[in-house]
């Protein structure tokens, strides 16, 4: 850790190390008609200079995922702030400019086209220093407040109380200012929530578990409304600088569903009743049964998944008893490595970058898989590991990168149903893991709605009562309205873009039960997530559906196809392997 952070600190910036090349000092007097091959030198010089931020960057992120003594706190602290400061130098700095113009009219290289997509995201969400320390500010408040635990569950009168819960008083269990002060912050964090969900569990009263599930989602909202109407106006003022009239216009505008009205026809195409109010969710779940799952260790599944993957092309090779060495095709992609882990989770610690480096992953795994969702997590985490290998590109960036961001995990996504297919069971209706996959997605829904019309501005709101909105989903009234966006610490990190997860869910979904009985699924593999060609989506999404692949279109044909799916089974369906 300490070797990591001298290296950090000692890092000079991609500025300098690109001006030195003799290549990069000419670049202002080249005109922009350099050749393909004059730029693919450049870029690669570009490559060299950003390549060991990148891959501290990575590393500083591996490491601030475990607990750490305050001394190595700081140092990671201090080294994630110089990296910032590395990045912002680089992106304002006039020869970066001049480069992504002459990309911008470079040939027909695809790569270097896929390259400027990139650089293009990178400047679009790029902050002044000073912009984005007020926003961490107020993010990092808004997180506090709604992890603290100075909360008290207050009864107007005797009619919604209960006696106890555990044998624990409620008025005692839920805020006690002497549990906050004698337990650590994530235990009493943790107590906090069960003694909610335990109240909920134990109230047989709808009335009573509404209101206190109401007030719990507006804990936080008279300590973070500043906080959170200060990232609403940094955020509206970044748009503006950008031309656009909110925020929700310019962050949506170079995604795939590149409109708030995309992405409002798609969450409507979405929105179903759930099996239940967020206020009875506890009590349904405490009366239903769990399915019956085949208990196995975490390396058995391991095997049965590398199997699978092996039809797609992937070669596994034995270095050590944890470290599992990747190949693709005859190409060594990098190593794999495992350690246990009380839940199943990948780390990159290195990413692929074509000629210049092989990708390294940390697999944390769980070794006793008792439950459905154990082995998800794990076919999950291989997926995310597998693909992330598979990076075929020379740059950093197109490899760590999606060509938009609301379509980056669709080659994941893929992969991950392709490997639980034969290996993880479906959801058996009226079980426990079928009420919280199905409640868990419309809560993403309407969340994702509320995200939406928060950064929209007053005249051009996408829905007119959220609160129809929310009855659309839950059969339920939530009062007041403004409550809504105060109960998710992810309205201020994703924002608009809360939606991306459904859609590439949705799109991926679509892409396997269209394309699940073609023989040459290793050309499927290839042509959406390896892409040696540099495509673009929108022709590799041709290649793999036919047209016509334009967002609307893809919106209407995913709902047709799930409904038609309802009606019809899979096997006597008719699929076209366009491949």
């Amino acid at each position: 850790m300490p070797l990591l952070v001298e290296q950090c600190l000692q890092l000079l910036p991609p500025v300098k190390v690109f001006a030195q090349d003799s290549q990069a000092e000419n670049l202002n007097d080249t005109a922009i008609t350099l050749t393909d091959e004059a730029l693919i030198k450049q870029s690669h010089s570009l490559e060299a200079s950003l390549i060991s931020l990148f891959n501290i960057k990575d590393r500083l992120q591996y490491y601030r995922s475990y607990p750490l003594p305050p001394l190595y706190q700081e140092g990671l602290l201090q080294c994630q702030l110089h990296l910032a400061d590395m990045m912002a130098e680089t992106l304002d700095s006039p020869w970066f400019a001049q480069f992504t113009d002459k990309l911008a009219h470079a040939g027909e290289n695809k790569e270097l086209t896929q390259l400027l997509n990139r650089l293009d995201t990178l400047e679009t969400e790029h902050l002044s220093l000073a912009k984005k320390s007020q926003l961490h500010t107020a993010q990092a408040s808004i997180k506090q407040g709604l992890r603290t635990q100075k909360l008290t569950l207050e009864f107007m009168g005797q009619d919604c109380q209960l006696a106890q819960v555990n044998n624990i008083p409620v008025s005692a269990k839920v805020g006690s200012n002497n549990e906050n002060r004698q337990s650590p912050a994530p235990q009493a964090n943790n107590a906090f929530n069960l003694s909610i969900a335990a109240y909920l569990i134990k109230q047989d009263d709808p009335v009573c578990q509404k209101r206190v599930w109401q007030a719990y989602q507006g804990r936080a909202k008279d300590k973070n409304r500043p906080a959170l109407q200060r990232v609403l106006q940094l955020k509206t003022l970044q748009a503006h600088d950008k031309g656009f009239p909110d925020y929700a216009s310019f962050s949506l505008a170079k995604q795939f569903l590149s409109t708030p009205e995309l992405v409002k026809t798609f969450l409507d195409s979405q929105t179903k009743l759930a099996p239940t109010a967020p206020w009875k969710l506890g009590h349904q779940l405490a009366q239903s049964n769990s399915m019956l799952t085949k208990k196995m260790t975490g390396l058995e599944l391991v095997k049965k998944i590398q199997t699978r993957a092996e039809v797609l092309g992937f070669g596994f090779e034995t270095v050590t008893q944890n470290i599992h060495r990747v190949w693709y095709q005859g190409r060594l992609l990098g190593d794999i490595f495992r350690e246990p882990a009380k839940r199943s989770k990948i780390h990159i610690l290195r990413a692929p970058v074509l000629g210049r480096q092989f990708g390294q992953i940390q697999l944390s795994m769980k070794q006793q898989l008792n439950h459905r969702k154990d082995k998800q997590d794990l076919v999950s985490a291989y997926a995310t590991a597998l693909s992330a290998l598979t990076g075929s590109s020379h740059y950093y960036l197109v490899n760590t990168i999606g060509e938009t961001l609301d379509t980056s995990n669709i080659g994941e996504d893929w992969l991950a149903l392709y490997l639980a297919e034969g290996l993880i069971q479906p959801l058996a209706k009226q079980t426990r893991e079928s009420t919280i996959s199905h409640f868990a997605k419309q809560l993403k829904v309407f969340r994702a709605k509320v995200a939406l019309d928060f950064y929209s501005a007053t005249g051009l709101k996408p829905y007119k009562s959220l609160e129809d909105e929310f009855k659309a989903s839950f059969a339920g009234d939530w009062s007041p309205p403004e409550d809504y966006p105060y109960n998710f610490y992810a309205i201020v990190t994703i924002g608009p873009l809360y939606y991306q997860e459904l859609w590439q869910a949705s799109l991926s979904q679509y892409l396997y039960q269209v394309t699940k009985h073609c023989e040459n699924q290793h050309s499927i593999y290839d042509t959406l997530v390896v892409n040696e060609d540099s495509n673009t989506l929108n022709q590799r999404l041709k290649i793999l559906l036919g047209e016509p692949v334009d967002a609307l279109s893809l919106i209407k044909r995913i709902q047709d196809d799930f409904s038609y799916q309802e009606k019809l089974s899979q096997i006597e369906r008719t699929f076209t392997c366009p491949i």
